[in-house]
């Protein structure tokens, strides 16, 4: 029995289209979500925004206000996190200075992981960056996952996770 592997002959016609469907998919990014707190090291924002000119996407700049059960209404504390927030927000849209990146500011108010996850999922974004933390010591023995790991497990798109600076 000879091996027809390779002839041409053997090629069904859908194998083109179906790998021409991956290839279209995975062309590139048209909605880059970044996901930035006061805490955030500005390379994060810069890796958002030289991404989104790469692929000629927009930017959506998220930044979340921790709302936690001890935090009861608009206290200063809440105050302060925005304050932390929209600084954070600013800085992404000043990396995309000279650059025809499109940046739109969000901030929301809640657990920042679910935030984060719900957004990318509401609005057709093909790729999230944020922050990988450093955690040692007492940070990590508090708080085992952080943030960029529970959005990692939770969404559904890429997630490009930003080194801090050493």
């Amino acid at each position: 029995m000879a091996s027809t592997l390779g002839r041409a002959e053997d090629s069904s016609p859908t194998d083109g289209r179906e790998l021409t469907a991956i290839a279209t998919d995975t062309a590139g990014f048209d909605r880059v979500l970044v996901a930035v707190d006061g805490e955030t090291p500005a390379a994060v924002g810069r890796v958002a925004v030289a991404e989104a000119a790469r692929h000629g996407a927009r930017v959506d700049a998220l930044s979340i206000v921790r709302m936690t059960a001890s935090v009861d209404g608009w206290d200063m504390l809440v105050e302060r996190r925005e304050d932390s927030a929209e600084t954070a927000l600013e800085a992404v849209e000043d990396a995309s200075a000279g650059t025809d990146v499109t940046v739109s500011k969000r901030l929301r108010y809640g657990d920042p992981a679910e935030e984060i996850a719900r957004y990318a999922a509401h609005n057709d974004v093909d790729l999230v960056v944020i922050g990988e933390p450093t955690r040692t010591g007492l940070r990590r023995y508090l708080s085992p996952t952080s943030v960029t790991d529970r959005v990692r497990r939770a969404s559904s798109v890429p997630v490009l996770t930003v080194p801090a600076d050493d």
